[in-house]
């Protein structure tokens, strides 16, 4: 199966489980990449288990995500017992928000 096929359907897969079209995109991507990168512990295999989890109210499908700044370089991420995949995006998402805010403060091109 190719590698679009493959996210399309496991975008399906989590929008069945209730996430949210972006959110089901993330998940998907990275599912994806793990199995390509060889790290397959961490790739289809697993997605079984965030179904379940899903179903047993462990992961919140539909989190209401927090982002509370600390510092000008520090955030606090509620993810909200959101899937990891998103909360880590989240995550890396407002740390490059937060660096490249410090880059242009200190004056660094």
């Amino acid at each position: 199966m190719k590698r679009k096929n493959l996210s399309l359907l496991l975008q399906q897969i989590f929008k069945k489980y209730n996430l949210s079209k972006s959110h089901s995109k993330i998940c998907a991507e990275y599912l994806v990449k793990a199995e390509i990168m060889g790290a397959k512990s961490h790739g289809l295999a697993r997605l079984k288990m965030y179904c379940d989890r899903i179903k047993k109210g462990l992961i919140n499908p539909n989190p209401k995500i927090k982002i509370k700044k600390l510092s000008s370089s520090i955030s606090h991420i509620d993810a909200d017992n959101s899937i990891g995949f998103v909360a880590a995006n989240v995550g890396i998402d407002q740390a490059i928000k937060n660096a490249k805010k410090n880059w242009n403060r200190f004056g660094c091109n």
